[in-house]
């Protein structure tokens, strides 16, 4: 058990050194000698979990992601707006996280990675709300709020998270909403 500590700690210092590095500089620019350095660690320790930034940064993206799939399971029986409210409230308790990968340094792609995860949830909701649909048609709902909705994450994200977290799933909620109904269909 102890040496399971050991490893958690390892592997979270590496990544606080490397969040702070993607804050100050692109990833194309952080070596893996700077991230040793500041976690004061050898290269092999490193290496023993990562093959590069790369791989570190997809790696702290994928536990971001399945960090907010685990927490949207347990509230989309409470509805989208629950469910969005909760999603939002955690990223600002990892905002660090999140500031550095939705910043310039980082994954432009990361928003629309969330975006996709939550498609599969958000699918059914699509379908019983608009059956005389194709399934294209639905995709492009769903792909038109995911933009719009990745935006105003990353103008949330990027503003420091003045909002609260409710306040940004209503405007969302609402500002979707608004659009789909005043579209004849």
């Amino acid at each position: 058990m102890g040496q399971d500590a050991r490893v958690r700690y390892t592997k979270m210092i590496i990544q606080v050194n490397f969040i702070s590095l993607l804050k100050q500089k692109p990833l194309n620019k952080i070596t893996v000698k700077e991230i040793c350095t500041l976690a004061e660690i050898n290269r092999a320790t490193f290496y023993k979990y990562y093959a590069d930034a790369y791989d570190l940064m997809e790696k702290i993206e994928d536990e971001m992601l399945l960090e907010l799939q685990e927490t949207m399971q347990t509230s989309i029986h409470d509805g989208v707006s629950k469910t969005l409210t909760r999603i939002l409230e955690k990223m600002k308790e990892d905002y660090s996280v999140y500031a550095a990968l939705f910043s310039n340094n980082g994954d432009t792609n990361f928003p629309m990675k969330i975006f996709r995860m939550c498609y599969g949830k958000f699918e059914g909701y699509i379908h019983k709300k608009y059956p005389n649909l194709s399934e294209a048609q639905r995709a492009w709902i769903y792909v038109y709020t995911a933009q719009g909705s990745s935006g105003i994450l990353n103008c949330w994200i990027s503003d420091g998270l003045k909002e609260t977290p409710a306040d940004v799933a209503k405007f969302i909620e609402q500002l979707i909403s608004n659009t789909l109904n005043n579209f004849s269909w």
